[in-house]
């Protein structure tokens, strides 16, 4: 076994039932993988933030009186 795996077991060992869940659900997301609009979507983030076309999320919620 990997130091990867058993380092991943130890930690599993010492998780609640809530958040051993929570890893089931995005294990099950990272083995699904990312579709091509998905790889598209996260690239065009990406571009927009390398254009400074963003907003603070404070700054957004301050804004929409949140």
């Amino acid at each position: 076994m990997s130091v990867i795996q058993e380092e991943l077991e130890r930690i599993i060992r010492r998780l609640s039932a809530k958040q051993l869940k929570l890893l089931l659900d995005y294990a099950r997301e990272l083995e699904e993988g990312l579709t091509p609009e998905e790889v598209a979507d996260i690239e065009a983030g990406k571009a927009e933030v390398a254009r400074g076309e963003w907003i603070d999320w404070d700054d957004l919620k301050r804004e929409l009186n949140l």
